[in-house]
């Protein structure tokens, strides 16, 4: 089989992802995607978890987004861990279920650039093929394979400062990813002490 990983914090979900994810599908052939949402990651260490969504309620929302999407699956793996979640411990995961497929481990371009400071980043490049989700033409040249993919121009940061604005994030994520963010008052402002 060949399969596609998307790993992410996923805070939230939103079309932008499951868009770019349906054209890897089709592109690269594949015959399933997993999404796996991180449980800490790695490069948002630091950041304030003021207005960010518990592990549980982001894979929570992953599942409701892709429920009934024939193709798509999640691995809780990194929730499962906890701590720090590290793509290599999961590829390593998910190489010992599917030890004879093709995994493919889709990253955005902008990853490129400190993909070094990855842990075992050799080692995973041994795991996978690295599949760059590259946005126009003109990136830097590098020896993984490149599917430019649609300008899809949202993001989860965005789609919290509207949230804590009060303002609609109907259309940008499935209905019952905004369902859960009300039910649970994600993303709200913090108010002030």
């Amino acid at each position: 089989m060949r399969i596609g990983i998307m790993g992410g914090t996923f805070d939230p979900i939103h079309h932008g992802h499951l868009i770019l994810a349906r054209d890897a599908f089709e592109a690269l052939d594949l015959h399933k995607i997993i999404f796996v949402p991180n449980h800490l990651s790695p490069h948002k260490m630091g950041a304030s978890s003021a207005a960010t969504a518990p592990a549980e309620l982001r894979a929570g929302m992953v599942r409701a987004a892709i429920e009934g999407e024939p193709g798509f699956e999640i691995d809780e793996v990194e929730l499962h861990r906890g701590g720090t979640s590290y793509t290599i411990d999961t590829l390593l995961h998910l190489r010992t279920i599917y030890p004879e497929d093709d995994l493919f481990y889709l990253v955005g371009e902008d990853n490129l650039p400190e993909l070094h400071t990855w842990r075992r980043v050799d080692e995973i490049l041994i795991l996978v093929q690295l599949v760059v989700m590259a946005r126009g033409d003109g990136g830097s040249p590098h020896p993984y394979i490149t599917l430019h993919q649609r300008r899809v121009d949202i993001s989860a940061t965005d789609i919290r400062a509207r949230i804590a604005k009060g303002q609609s994030i109907r259309y940008l994520v499935p209905d019952k990813v905004r369902t859960m963010i009300e039910n649970h008052q994600l993303y709200r402002e913090v108010p002030s002490s």
